[in-house]
């Protein structure tokens, strides 16, 4: 493995995202995993994590045995987002959070990690969500308030978060460009095994116009947290956004 790669620790690595970000960082020779960590109380520390030689390990444990990582990638739990925060901040390596459904407390902890390393807080780490964002955010301000705005999200029965950090997202494109989307119009929809659906739709005089953005596989967002993981790599601390990382900021 070449020493110019970017060593990572997987923080909620057994976990439907944490486990894909594992598998696809092995086909990728410009990252590696050193770390693997998961919840104090899982029964699955000690074993196996499926990348080499890394067996799984609370993220206490490996802030204690001061592992070189240089960046934490967090697919976990609001709790967990914390810890990995505490870790990333330990290590001095850089954090990117793709956890959702985050309390106020977490994101002030994120907030003061970021006065330490560079943090990136990210709902979605697709290109492509963060492509419909600017395209919401451009429709918004041309169309202006004659056209009335909605956001339809829907993910598998399983998601807690409702409506999604993605439909806020959105939202918050939306409502950036001065338009003054109502709470009531994002509606989330949770059934079967949807891995992510979202439409931002204006509705005007005699026309309408969607963007939709579905998701068909979860290895996409992993995907996009390795790119921005490698974005991170020896960034100054302070807080970022998932456009900086992709390389869509204006």
């Amino acid at each position: 493995m070449s020493d110019s790669s970017t060593p990572i620790i997987v923080h909620g690595a057994t976990g439907r995202m944490g486990s894909r970000v594992v598998a696809l960082a092995a086909l990728d020779p410009s990252v590696r995993v050193v770390g693997a960590a998961v919840a104090p109380d899982s029964p699955r520390i000690g074993g196996e994590s499926g990348a080499p030689a890394v067996a799984l390990q609370t993220a206490e444990n490996l802030s204690k045995t001061g592992v070189l990582a240089r960046v934490v990638i967090d697919f976990s739990s609001d709790e967990g987002a914390s810890a990995a925060a505490d870790l990333a901040v330990a290590l001095r390596a850089a954090l990117l959070v793709g956890t959702t459904g985050l309390s106020d407390g977490t994101r002030q902890r994120l907030r003061d990690a970021a006065r330490s390393v560079a943090v990136v807080v990210a709902p979605n780490t697709s290109m492509g969500v963060a492509v419909v964002a600017m395209l919401a955010r451009d429709a918004a301000r041309a169309l202006g308030p004659a056209f009335e705005c909605s956001i339809v999200e829907a993910h598998h029965s399983r998601k807690k978060d409702a409506p999604s950090g993605t439909a806020l997202r959105l939202a918050g494109a939306v409502r950036a460009a001065g338009h003054a989307l109502r709470d009531d119009q994002i509606v989330a929809i949770r059934g079967g095994d949807v891995i992510g659906e979202h439409t931002v739709r204006f509705a005007g005089p005699g026309e309408y116009i969607e963007i939709t953005h579905r998701a068909t596989t979860r290895d996409l967002f992993a995907l996009g947290a390795l790119r921005a993981a490698k974005w991170l790599d020896g960034k100054p601390a302070g807080e970022y956004t998932i456009e900086d990382a992709l390389g869509l900021s204006a």
